[in-house]
Formats: structure tokens, C-alpha cells, sequence
């Protein structure tokens, strides 16, 4: 009888290895290669091609990324789109969920396909890639623009160098005390040529340039915005009393330590570290009228129809990879966490920033905006569909015109009409 027990275990365990075998036989995934297209060029080519391979040599599915990195991305994808011939995974930016309408897969899906946890994206900039069909994309970088300072220059002027202005009226206090003619340092760095940042600080004066009232109806909200006004009034002084260059290279300028403070983009943040730069960085000054803004613009991963089922689930898998890395590895070791911690991008995934080695980077923390509460798009909410025409249109003219004229209300007038017609074009009221 104890043999025959013993007959009966020993089978019943080699049936349960055979079904675990099979289950693993399961994971041991055919070979599948699938292209990944986009337009980052220098030294974040460096650092994303260095992920991919990285993905290329590590990861469980058995997937191979090759990568076509090019300036020329944003004629190339278009062009290919149009012939339902483009890769299955791209990165573009937030308002190409519009632009590229029916050849982007909704991503609704990505939370039951994935181990990705939608908890653990901020909120706002999911939003930012959603349309009222659902979501488009997953984030991949948050261009901010930032308040950097040198503190060299803040020292020299009598000035704490570890505390930025907190208002604008401060900041203008502090570019007069900075600006010294005679050694060429301008205390504020400021251009009319860069409409990103000039539209995100104008943002920051008056709200939002398009809001949606409260019938659902987009409108537009140049015409009477005092704080538009003051924004005009603001950025032409540093010009008029002499503490903002004219010059268009403002880069050059602050790493030559040529400017006290500089509006521009998280990205800098990258060669001020090279060069050994004594800096601060801060989110842009906030105003009363301009309400909780921290306006950025929302790079992302897309993932196309033109390919098969197969290949967008392997573009997926890319996707979850970047943001969870190999079993066992910790989140600083994520391409992710690289992404902020190498290159400077304030970090849009709450595991990154709840990190202790991304705490312990005062910069990095200092520019990171994680409250719901706050408004992170710019120029308008990331559901407008022509949120580029209104930056390349009436934006553009404004800040071309503004330098001349002296009737800044009679100018916001005319950006409210040529939004205005945008508006009725598009959503026909």
C-alpha cells in the first residue's frame, strides 16, 4: 500500500512539474523586432539610444527596438502616416493625439496589458494626452520653463544667493541690482523671440489664453486681461532700462555667467552642470490673476495603428520597461528616473519623485510640480484641438508686435479676434 502511495506521489509531482513546464514554456517569447521613430537629436540621443540598448540586452520579451532618431522626424512621420506605413512606436508631443487623428492607437488599454499603474502618473498630464475618446499617450518628458539664477552674480550684487525674487516686482528689484554695464551682466534674461517661455510667463501674469466657459464652450481670453497688460508692461521694462540684452543667444550668455537670472527651458539645466555653473532653478513665479500654473508641454510615447497587434503590444512593453525596468531593479536605475536625474526633466512619474536619490536633488525637486491642483498645460487645456495654431498664430503676431506698439490693449484685441475665428472654425461657434 506504501508503495502504491508513494507511486501515486511521485506521479503527481511529475505532473506538476510537467504543467509548470509548460507554463514556462509559456514565457519563453518568439524573437519580434519593431521600429521606434522620433526627432531627439545630441546629447538626449546619446542617453535614449544608450536605454534602448540597454532594453535591446536585457529585457524578458524577447523584443528588439531599433531606433531611428532625426531631426527630420516630424515630415518623415507624417509623410509616413499618410501611406499607413509608419513605426509602431513614436515620441511627439501632446497635440499630435490631433494631429495624427486615426493613426494613434487609444492607450486605454495599456493599465490591463502592462504592469503600469495609471496612480502613479500625475494626473494633469495624463489629462494633457487624453480627448473625450480617452487617452493617447504616456508621458515621456515635461518641458517646463524655469527661473534659473547665478548665484555668483547674486552674491556680487549684495544678494542672497540661495533665494530667487518671489514676485515680479522683486525680480525686476533684483535685475537692477544685478546689471553692471561696464562688465557686460544684464540682470534679467529675457528674449521676444522665444514664444514658449514668453507665452508660459504671460500665462503666469493672466491664466490660461484659452479656457473653456461654463457651457463647455471654448473662448478665448485675450481682450481685457489686466494681467496680459501687466505681463507687456513687465517685460518691456527690463528692455527699456537697459537690464535685458537684446541678443537672441541667451544661452551662451548665462553659461558665460553674463546673466543674473533667465527664463528658459529645464533643459539647460544639463550644460550648467557640465560647465560646472553656480545656479538655482525654481518654477516660474506665480501671481494672484494668474492663479496655480505650471505650464509645460507634454512630450510622449505614441504607439501607432499601422502596425500589427503583435508589434503595438511589443511598443507597450517598451513603454513599461522605460518606466519600471527589470525585475529587481531599483527606480534609480530606470530609464525614467535617468531621464530627470542626467538631463533635467522635472519628472511627471510620482515613483521618480517620491525616490530618495531624487529628493536628494534639490534642483530636480525644486522644479517638480506634482499637485492636481495645478494647471500644467500651456496656452490652453490639452483637450483644444488647435493649441499649436494658437501658439504659431495670434501668440506669434502678439509677441512680434509688442515690442512696437504702445497700445498693448488695442493688440490683445487683435489676437482675441484671430483666436476668436480659430475657434469658430474648428468647433463652428
Amino acid at each position: 500500500m506504501k508503495k502504491l502511495v508513494s507511486l501515486v506521489l511521485a506521479l503527481s509531482m511529475l505532473l506538476t512539474m510537467a504543467g509548470a513546464t509548460g507554463a514556462w514554456a509559456e514565457e519563453e517569447y518568439a524573437p519580434i523586432t519593431i521600429q521606434f521613430w522620433n526627432g531627439w537629436t545630441g546629447s538626449d540621443q546619446q542617453v535614449l539610444r544608450e536605454f534602448v540598448d540597454k532594453f535591446n540586452e536585457t529585457n524578458k520579451w524577447n523584443i528588439t527596438v531599433e531606433m531611428d532618431a532625426t531631426s527630420e522626424f516630424n515630415d518623415k512621420i507624417v509623410t509616413a502616416l499618410a501611406a499607413d506605413a509608419a513605426p509602431a512606436l513614436i515620441l511627439t508631443n501632446a497635440a499630435s493625439k490631433y494631429d495624427f487623428e486615426g493613426k494613434v492607437r487609444c492607450m486605454d488599454d495599456i493599465w490591463e496589458k502592462t504592469a503600469l499603474k495609471k496612480e502613479d502618473f500625475v494626473s494633469s498630464y495624463l489629462d494633457s494626452l487624453s480627448t473625450e475618446d480617452g487617452l493617447y499617450g504616456i508621458p515621456f518628458q515635461i518641458s517646463s520653463y524655469v527661473l534659473y539664477w547665478n548665484k555668483d552674480l547674486f552674491a556680487a550684487a549684495g544678494l542672497d544667493p540661495e533665494t530667487p525674487p518671489k514676485t515680479y516686482d522683486e525680480y525686476t528689484e533684483f535685475a537692477a541690482k544685478l546689471t553692471d554695464p561696464e562688465k557686460r551682466v544684464y540682470g534679467s534674461g529675457l528674449s521676444y523671440t522665444n514664444v514658449g517661455a514668453d507665452a508660459c510667463v504671460m500665462q503666469m501674469f493672466g491664466g490660461l489664453h484659452i479656457t473653456q466657459n461654463e457651457d463647455g464652450k471654448w473662448q478665448a481670453n485675450f481682450a481685457n486681461n489686466q494681467g496680459y497688460i501687466d505681463f507687456v508692461d513687465w517685460i518691456k521694462y527690463q528692455f527699456d532700462m537697459g537690464y535685458n540684452p537684446v541678443e537672441s543667444d541667451l544661452d551662451t550668455m548665462f553659461l558665460a555667467g553674463q546673466l543674473g537670472m533667465y527664463i528658459t527651458g529645464a533643459w539647460l539645466m544639463a550644460d550648467l552642470n557640465v560647465y560646472g555653473t553656480n545656479y538655482g532653478v525654481t518654477t516660474l513665479i506665480e501671481t494672484p490673476e494668474g492663479g496655480k500654473q505650471a505650464p509645460s508641454n507634454t512630450q510622449t510615447f505614441m504607439v501607432t495603428t499601422c502596425r500589427p497587434e503583435e508589434e503595438q503590444l511589443a511598443a507597450y512593453r517598451f513603454i513599461e520597461w522605460w518606466h519600471t525596468g527589470n525585475e529587481g531593479e531599483s527606480i534609480e536605475d530606470t530609464a525614467v528616473y535617468a531621464w530627470s536625474d542626467r538631463i533635467g526633466y522635472p519628472t511627471y512619474y510620482i515613483p521618480v519623485a517620491e525616490s530618495a536619490g531624487y529628493l536628494a536633488n534639490e534642483r530636480m525637486a525644486a522644479i517638480t510640480v506634482t499637485d492636481p491642483e495645478y494647471c500644467m498645460d500651456s496656452v490652453a487645456p490639452g483637450s483644444f484641438r488647435r493649441w499649436a495654431s494658437i501658439l504659431q498664430g495670434p501668440l506669434m503676431q502678439f509677441f512680434n508686435t509688442m515690442v512696437f506698439e504702445e497700445d498693448t490693449a488695442s493688440i490683445l484685441e487683435t489676437c482675441q479676434a484671430e483666436a476668436d475665428r480659430i475657434i469658430e472654425e474648428e468647433y463652428g461657434y
